[in-house]
């Protein structure tokens, strides 16, 4: 992002590389690898999901004229720019900028948006969040919607040279997580299912139209991480090629945070396991494994890293 862009907004012409989003289920580790990658001198990190360019009623159904302007404009003023949540925490856009600005940027989208929808929502984009890279100093951003994904077409069309990461969980773990959350399954049982169908909407997003058609994201724009993976016993490997997928340098700040703080206690690897009784993990590890055949069976991209672990997990059980 260019540094030169002043408070009459943000350069929406953005370079290679310069935003990666990552997306993925929900509790699947997007925080922790936004985080990480935002210790690099090349990518800020936005502290909060901003979700009004991937979420329902934001600029993919804007642009597919699934709602109008003045209604994704009311959202924007709304929802996206101030909420509570159930636990009382506040969330919005608010945290990120001067309701001035704010209100400038909007202004601006909405006197540029029937010219060129596609270049009104890249600069709305880069005016609400780029100020975040250029108060860190930093030339690109990490944006961290769990929504990204499902949205990656549309985000594509934004950003033709952005990189997308998918941050994928064990699906008992995910399921663990969002058991003891207010806006999911309580059950871990059905939260495998919850994860599985969260899959496919991610699948459906990133997939093209056509039947038998590749990845619509290229394939040097997407890449799957486990987090399992980069916590885990293959972490050293997987740090690596996540930096040659981003083209980066390992760098200390990065390294420190990888070595301080992405490890399997601090991901809580395996919780399900500890948190659950003998017989009730018998029946949650069925019902994990026949998700996950359902997903290979299906072609869900996600599904080859997710069997790869099964076996080195039964492996590991033999052995």
């Amino acid at each position: 992002m260019s540094a030169a862009a002043g408070a009459g907004g943000a350069d929406d012409q953005l370079g290679s590389g310069a935003v990666v989003f990552v997306g993925g289920t929900g509790r699947s580790g997007t925080h922790a690898l936004a985080q990480l990658l935002g210790r690099h001198s090349r990518l800020a990190d936005v502290p909060i999901e901003a979700r009004f360019h991937c979420n329902k009623r934001g600029m993919p159904d804007l642009l597919e004229g699934r709602i109008t302007l003045q209604g994704y404009i009311a959202k924007l003023r709304g929802f996206w720019w101030h909420r509570v949540r159930v636990d009382g925490q506040p969330r919005g856009l608010y945290n990120l900028m001067r309701e001035f600005e704010f209100e400038a940027a909007l202004e601006r989208f909405e006197a540029a948006y029937a010219d060129d929808p596609v270049a009104g929502c890249r600069r709305l984009f880069c005016d609400l969040l780029g100020p975040v890279a250029r108060r860190a100093g930093k030339p690109g951003l990490v944006e961290m919607s769990s929504h990204n994904l499902r949205a990656s077409q549309t985000l594509l069309r934004l950003f033709p040279e952005a990189r997308f990461i998918h941050a994928l969980r064990d699906g008992r773990d995910s399921a663990a997580s969002v058991a003891g959350k207010t806006w999911g399954p309580r059950r871990v049982g059905a939260g495998i299912d919850w994860w599985a169908d969260r899959l496919r909407a991610i699948e459906a997003g990133v997939r093209g139209s056509e039947d038998g058609a590749p990845f619509s994201i290229p394939a040097d724009r997407l890449r799957v991480v486990l987090l399992d993976d980069l916590v885990g016993h293959r972490r050293e490997q997987t740090y690596e090629d996540l930096l040659e997928f981003l083209g980066l340098a390992d760098e200390a700040p990065m390294r420190s945070f990888f070595d301080g703080e992405m490890t399997p206690a601090k991901a809580h690897l395996g919780r399900w396991r500890s948190e659950l009784a003998p017989p009730t993990r018998l029946l949650v590890q069925r019902r994990y494994e026949r998700a996950v055949t359902a997903l290979a069976r299906e072609g869900n991209h996600a599904a080859p890293v997710l069997a790869a672990a099964l076996g080195r997990e039964r492996a590991g059980a033999r052995g």
